[in-house]
């Protein structure tokens, strides 16, 4: 069955848009955790088409620009569930092919989800701790593979490492990822991790940042499930 061409006004979509997409993956992940090692595409992957590719393609050559757009689209569409191996392949073959410029480092970016979806977490950290090094030519991949590395933390069991990366991530200013995903997931690790005075505190926080925010509903359902009690200091 022949993939219909995904034209890019349709593909770069606006970031209002994300916001929906990104909360419905945030709530699939935390309903599914056996399967989050997905979550470094599925929540991001929206996102970055928000905020980077729109800004690639404008600057590139049409035929590069539109042959990792094509994939991508591809990869939107497979997020939250198996990604193709042929597809992790053509990404992977399309960040040879132009590496070096900004198309080959979405492709690379988008291989690495692919890559974490199909349990190779270790070779994705790998494309994202390059991705993300000091000096990257993308100041918007660099911080989302950041946070995809936070996310490949916490998909690993290792909370502690992903709460003090989602915390130094609240640091960075203009960061690409909105900050009230960032203190949700900061929140959520409070929870789990029994301390429900620092997770209403962080919920609090993202509440009085963000009163009309699209999280804000979520954020005022997890505090209705946590006990009453003082903030932590």
């Amino acid at each position: 069955m022949s993939q219909e061409k995904i034209s890019r006004k349709k593909l770069l979509q606006e970031p209002d848009e994300f916001l929906s997409r990104s909360q419905q993956a945030w709530t699939w992940v935390h309903d599914n955790q056996r399967l989050a090692g997905i979550i470094t595409g599925a929540i991001v992957a929206a996102l970055l088409l928000a905020v980077g590719v729109k800004g690639y393609v404008e600057r590139s050559r049409e035929k590069r620009a539109d042959a990792v757009a094509e994939a991508v689209a591809k990869y939107t569409q497979a997020a939250g569930g198996a990604i193709p191996a042929e597809l992790r392949h053509e990404l992977a073959g399309l960040a040879d092919r132009y590496a070096g410029s900004n198309e080959g480092a979405v492709a690379r970016y988008f291989q690495a989800g692919a890559l974490a979806a199909a349990g190779e977490n270790e070779q994705a950290r790998q494309i994202y701790t390059s991705l993300s090094a000091p000096g990257a030519k993308s100041g918007d991949l660099a911080s989302l593979s950041l946070v995809a590395l936070a996310y490949l933390d916490l998909a690993g069991g290792a909370s502690d490492q992903a709460l003090k990366a989602f915390q130094e991530l609240l640091k960075v200013e203009g960061t690409a990822v909105p900050r009230a995903q960032i203190m949700m997931e900061i929140a959520s690790i409070h929870e789990k991790q029994g301390r429900p005075a620092d997770a209403r505190r962080t919920y609090e926080e993202l509440l009085a940042d963000h009163p009309d925010g699209s999280w804000a509903a979520t954020a005022k359902d997890r505090l209705r499930l946590l006990p009453a009690g003082p903030a932590a200091s």
